[in-house]
């Protein structure tokens, strides 16, 4: 006897199952690092991405 005609989709559907459980993951272990660098005091590889510090430019209340 041969393969089933009804298998047809599910090794694909499990393979992309599969990969996306392990996106997911990476994708957590990512937000994990980073949560743990912004805690630990390092700063992140994009400065850009950080919001900008007040400079002198910036006008000051008069009190």
């Amino acid at each position: 006897m041969g393969k089933s005609p009804y298998n047809f989709g599910k090794t694909a559907k499990e393979k992309s199952r599969q990969q996306k459980q392990m996106d997911k993951a990476s994708k957590r272990l990512i937000a994990k690092q980073s949560k743990a660098a912004i805690k630990s005091g390092v700063k992140d590889e994009n400065p850009d991405a950080t919001e900008p510090t007040p400079t002198e430019d910036t006008p000051k209340s008069k009190a």
